[in-house]
């Protein structure tokens, strides 16, 4: 902390600040924002635990305000592949060095940025006999890259969620619960291999009243957005992100 720059302490706060305010205003996407900037600043085996808390408070805070709007069903059906594949990401998270780690998120963020503007929030149907197996491999996939890479794991489950035609509120809510069920395990996960540590602590403390601030902005201001806009933007974001951290 003490080796940053005013300009490096200005960047990671407005980062942390806009990513919640994305995650606040959708339910999901705050991961996939900040890990990718933060790392530009930080190892991502400093920035992947400290994002994780940080959603998972984000989720308790969202998740207790509506949690009668929580799709059960659909939790129940996503929950088991989801902690299976935390538990390989943060087993794979062990075996990579800190820089091919960074550069390995830079592709995963440049390909997911170009889906993002591609689509733009519209997720292809997927027809009703496929669903299930729809959902265990979104489930597996989102929990390793969730934990490997700390971020891109709630566009992951939009895949399946969209396919379900949960209403707004069900949604965001639904999608939040699941965050939060796949965030204690990763945390657990990640305090095994002490990656919390007084660094990670320091940054936790400094970055919670930016999360606190950009929920707020979240829920007044990003869900007016144009949803096909908002995510091309997102995405363009993303891709300069990615190839910065490709050849950083």
């Amino acid at each position: 902390m003490e080796q940053l720059s005013m300009w490096q302490l200005v960047f990671s706060a407005a980062v942390v600040t806009v990513a919640f305010a994305v995650r606040g205003g959708t339910g999901f996407g705050g991961g996939a924002i900040a890990v990718p900037l933060l790392a530009l600043v930080f190892p991502v085996q400093v920035t992947v635990p400290v994002v994780t808390v940080l959603n998972m408070l984000s989720s308790i805070g969202q998740g207790v305000v509506d949690w009668r709007s929580i799709v059960w069903r659909e939790i129940r059906r996503i929950l088991p592949g989801s902690l299976l594949g935390v538990f390989l990401g943060v087993w794979l998270l062990t075996l990579f060095d800190p820089q091919p780690l960074g550069r390995a998120l830079g592709i995963f963020v440049v390909l997911y940025a170009v889906y993002a503007m591609v689509f733009a929030g519209r997720t292809p149907v997927i027809p009703a006999r496929w669903m299930l197996p729809v959902a265990a491999v979104t489930s597996l996939a989102a929990g390793v890259i969730g934990s490997l890479f700390g971020g891109a794991a709630g566009p992951v489950y939009v895949i399946y969620l969209n396919s379900v035609r949960l209403g707004k509120d069900a949604f965001r809510v639904t999608i939040t619960t699941i965050m939060l069920f796949q965030g204690l395990t990763r945390i657990a996960g990640y305090a095994m291999l002490g990656l919390y540590n007084e660094q990670t602590l320091l940054l936790l403390a400094a970055a919670l009243p930016m999360v606190i601030v950009g929920s707020w902005l979240g829920a007044r201001v990003v869900r007016q957005f144009d949803p096909v806009l908002f995510n091309r933007a997102v995405g363009a974001v993303l891709l300069v992100s990615g190839m910065a951290l490709i050849f950083k």
